[in-house]
């Protein structure tokens, strides 16, 4: 059971600790980049989806030691006998899918929840990551309001426009 807890804690370790020097890069190293606000975004989709490969080869390599070389327990179901079984069956747990062809017995069980959990939150994390990005990133055109029916009527710049349903939907009174 020790070496299963540890196996885990190195997984989760390793994985997260990748994941973090990516985000850093995307948000630092790559701000160097003459890049598009769209290509940007795109681009750092495309690394963050690398990185959470990255975390399913790192879980793999940790199922095939626990199984072949610890002996923690085993992989039932499908035969489990090439890498690609190992990635498959690691893509499946990281991201939640759980389809049951293959499934662990014994110590590796806890392996498999830990990197469904750790899957979890490394793709929330992402999701987070974008959703912040996209906000310093993107220009967004306001939305028209019932006041803005008549487009002749309202001249108003895009940043004009912006302040003033911002305006609009605040509680202070107009000028405070």
């Amino acid at each position: 059971m020790l070496f299963s807890i540890l196996l885990a804690s190195a997984s989760v370790l390793s994985s997260t600790w990748i994941h973090l020097l990516v985000m850093r890069w995307i948000s630092g190293g790559m701000a160097k980049v003459p890049l598009r606000p769209v290509n940007r975004v795109m681009l750092a989709v495309l690394i963050l989806f690398a990185a959470h490969f990255g975390a399913i080869v790192i879980y793999a390599a940790a199922f095939g030691v626990g199984f072949q070389v610890l002996q923690l327990g085993s992989l039932s179901g499908e035969a489990v006998e090439t890498v690609q079984d190992y990635l498959y069956f690691s893509a499946v747990s990281y991201t939640s899918l759980g389809i049951g062809d293959i499934f662990p017995k014994d110590h590796l069980r806890l392996l498999t929840g830990v990197e469904a959990l750790n899957g979890l939150l490394l793709i929330a994390w992402s999701g987070a990551f974008l959703f912040a990005m996209m906000n310093r990133l993107w220009d967004w055109q306001p939305c028209a309001t019932p006041q803005d029916a008549n487009p002749s009527q309202n001249q108003a710049t895009p940043r004009q426009a912006g302040s003033t349903l911002r305006q609009a939907d605040s509680d202070d009174p107009p000028g405070e």
